[in-house]
């Protein structure tokens, strides 16, 4: 029996207490490299390290090779036990960013508290932070104006003040964030790897790899204090006209109406993500268990310990509640789904943004062939059931590919399973498929999805059409998520709507208010389409289109891939990944299995070739 204490945090342990806490690495080498090589194979979780007065000069040498390569392991706190013996020229600590907290002697009870109590603080995110002021005026007139706070609109604006142009971000909501304050859960994780949607270049630590809500929200929070006197909250945009050569915004704020002129109009209104759908089954007063939203944190406080969960749907959110409920104790889960969704391992993920693009920004076939067949193999050994679609499709049509190990690991294990059909009811201990199948559930997790968001931007102005590089109008641009279609994976935007956005700011900074505007969208290659049939495919084909015409885009998309691949690649270089990754891999079966296992009893790692072979 476990008696240990679950704290948020990793401790790397190098003195000699024996703390009760979960997530305890001992480390008793002073070998810099050796320590550095472990470390990095726990990499899930934010790191604090408890040291002595005589180990200041390790762990500094430490934090310095840590901060080079900006590691995810580089500490959040630094819990230094009785400094009275230590010169302070030696203590460096004030420079590194990481939090110190000095301990009164050698007392594991002392340390244990003071571990605790700052994970309890320090790893939740306070939500007040993404409140603005708003006892400002909006102004009369701007450059740009930019309808959304999300994660593009906030980015964008961002890319607006370093470019001297000026702007204001409009916002109905009261915070901003966007689906990451509004619709994540606290265990969210962004569904694709951190490289590919990296908000910050940290000078100390990157994020983890898909990094979690409070991660980005901190991410979030971090680059609106660049532009926070220019946000406006509570706001609509009520309508959207053209008016000669500017743009007329009629403004509602619940106080007064007033219009804003702009040059130009970024429209970073989330096309795929619109309003959560809602439904109610059958016979549904009758079932005694609980039903939840899988979004919003509605299920946060819920006891998964030993529980049958049912989770209808099979998207991301889908596949993130199966992970939580599996992580937290549930005994078995059930994936009720119209179709099967495509599932992939971390490292698929991983290797589509570590791996070289040639100069037409594609991969190499034969490795995007290995990688298939890796990937298949682990469907197969797993038991996990492939999409109806494979091989002919990579997904169905609309879905996304949701990233996740513990998927394979959870069917080999036989603790989760997936039933294709529709949910015909319930009765008093689970719900009913297709008016045969019985499945016995203590909660059932509604992951049906959201209702798309394209008639949103139809609504407030007469535009119908748009181009498939994003432009809807001169200095107009439609800067958002859009229908996921067959495609969508196919390009060096790698599925991230953020790397969309960070190509396409560069494009509409370098055509602002500039005449060869009219030139560019008659280009070949740029086609016009429908406002509300925006598909991935469309805005990859647009910047294909918009790189051949234009070598200086071109150029500049080569530098946003060239340096997110340096970057990523610093803090998460292929050999380090694969023994976290691995690591983790059978560190997962553990936790499912309730007791140690051994890798020969496993899932097999099949990526393990990749470093064997130096592929």
């Amino acid at each position: 029996m476990n008696n240990h204490t679950a704290v948020d945090m990793r401790i790397a342990n190098f003195s000699n207490l024996e703390l009760a806490l979960d997530h305890m690495l001992t480390l008793d080498s002073h070998n810099i490299p050796s320590i550095l090589h472990e470390i990095r194979k726990y990499a899930d979780l934010p790191y604090g390290y408890l040291f002595t007065a005589d180990q200041v000069g390790m762990v500094n040498d430490l934090l310095f090779e840590l901060k080079k390569i900006r590691s995810t392991c580089f500490p959040y706190a630094l819990f230094l036990i009785d400094d009275s013996g230590v010169n302070s020229a030696e203590l460096k600590f004030g420079e590194t960013g990481a939090d110190v907290i000095k301990l009164d002697g050698e007392n594991s009870r002392i340390a244990e508290s003071a571990i605790i109590e700052y994970a309890q603080k320090r790893f939740i995110f306070d939500h007040r932070k993404l409140k603005i002021p708003g006892n400002k005026p909006l102004p009369k007139q701007v450059d740009v104006a930019i309808i959304g706070a999300g994660v593009t609109g906030l980015y964008a604006a961002n890319q607006l003040a370093r470019n001297n142009i000026s702007f204001c971000v409009i916002d109905k909501e009261d915070i901003i964030g966007g689906i990451w304050s509004k619709y994540a859960n606290t265990t969210s994780q962004v569904n694709t790897s951190e490289g590919g949607y990296r908000l910050v270049e940290q000078e100390f630590r990157s994020n983890r790899d898909h990094s979690t809500t409070r991660e980005i929200l901190e991410d979030i929070a971090q680059i609106a204090r660049n532009v926070s006197d220019k946000v406006f909250l509570k706001t609509n945009v009520d309508r959207l006209e053209k008016l000669d050569d500017a743009y007329r915004l009629k403004i509602s704020n619940g106080q007064q109406n007033s219009y804003l002129k702009s040059k130009g109009v970024i429209l970073a209104i989330n096309d795929r993500v619109g309003a959560p759908r809602k439904i109610d089954w059958e016979n549904q007063s009758v079932f005694q268990g609980e039903i939840l939203s899988g979004i919003s944190d509605d299920a946060k406080d819920f006891d998964w310990k030993n529980k049958k969960v049912v989770i209808i749907g099979m998207g991301a959110f889908a596949v993130e509640n199966a992970r939580t409920a599996l992580e937290r104790g549930a005994s078995h889960v059930t994936v009720v789904c119209r179709r099967h969704g495509t599932v992939c391992p971390k490292i698929i993920d991983y290797l589509n943004f570590a791996t070289p693009y040639d100069e037409s920004f594609k991969h190499d076939k034969k490795s995007n062939m290995r990688n298939m067949l890796l990937w298949k193999k682990l469907y197969d050994h797993s038991g996990a059931t492939q999409p109806e679609c494979w091989m002919g499709k990579i997904k169905h049509g609309g879905h996304t590919i949701s990233v996740s190990d513990i998927w394979f690991i959870g069917h080999y294990l036989k603790k989760i399973e997936t039933i294709a059909g529709k949910i015909s009811g319930m009765y008093e201990n689970g719900v009913i498929v297709e008016n045969q199948h019985r499945i016995a559930a203590d909660v059932v997790l509604n992951c049906v999805g959201f209702y798309r968001n394209a008639l949103t931007v139809k609504k407030i102005c007469d535009y119908k059409d748009m181009y498939n590089n994003n432009y809807v109008d001169k200095d107009l641009m439609y800067l958002a998520d859009a229908y996921i279609d067959d495609d969508a994976f196919n390009s060096f935007f790698g599925s991230s709507v953020l790397e969309m956005a960070k190509f396409y700011m560069d494009v509409y900074v370098r055509f602002f208010d500039r005449g060869d505007y009219f030139a560019m969208i008659k280009s070949d290659g740029i086609e016009t389409i429908s406002i509300e049939d925006r598909k991935w495919s469309h805005y990859i084909d647009g910047a294909a289109a918009l790189m051949s015409h234009y070598p200086d885009i071109y150029e500049a998309a080569r530098k946003q891939v060239s340096a997110r691949t340096k970057n990523f690649m610093e803090a998460h270089d292929i050999e380090s990944y694969i023994s976290a990754n691995k690591r983790e891999w059978i560190d997962t079966h553990s936790l499912l299995a309730g007791r140690p296992m051994k890798a020969e009893a496993c899932l097999p790692y099949v990526f393990q070739k990749l470093v064997d072979k130096k592929i």
